[in-house]
């Protein structure tokens, strides 16, 4: 009798580690991650932190929020200002990837921070925008073509 008594317990004990188990990887796989559905489209928010001597806006912005987003150069992005000045700007590795005299953004290849500019302009006196200051990011679907 003793001895099923305890061969009972240990089957006991292994039902409940296996239901504990079975339960906690239910519940964490059912959680959402906490990240937005639709990555590309998600906002991105920064702070511009200094008006460089070219009067680029520069920020606090790194490369790795881009990519986990699946933006890429060529993307068009939709720049939104503390002001609520709104521009579009063309995501792009040099200056000269866009005419003169349009927006765009590209990453410092001397500090690695996302910099939003005028090609051949200061956009800081343009846009009247000041350090530091909030701005907010979000990629622009093009539009399906007919």
């Amino acid at each position: 009798m003793k001895f099923r008594y305890r061969v009972n317990r240990y089957y006991w004990k292994l039902v409940i580690s296996a239901i504990y188990m079975a339960t906690v990887l239910f519940i964490g796989c059912s959680q959402k991650t906490g990240m937005p559905e639709n990555l590309q489209t998600a906002l991105l928010t920064g702070t511009i932190v200094e008006i460089d001597d070219h009067g680029n806006a520069v920020t606090d912005l790194e490369i790795a929020p881009f990519t986990e987003r699946g933006w890429k150069l060529g993307d068009t992005l939709e720049a939104t200002f503390e002001t609520g000045q709104k521009i579009q700007i063309k995501f792009v590795e040099n200056y000269g990837n866009v005419p003169v005299g349009d927006y765009l953004g590209r990453f410092s290849t001397s500090t690695e921070r996302f910099k939003i500019a005028i090609n051949m302009g200061n956009i800081a006196k343009t846009l009247a925008l000041t350090s530091p200051s909030k701005v907010i990011l979000q990629k622009v679907e093009p539009t399906p073509v007919d």
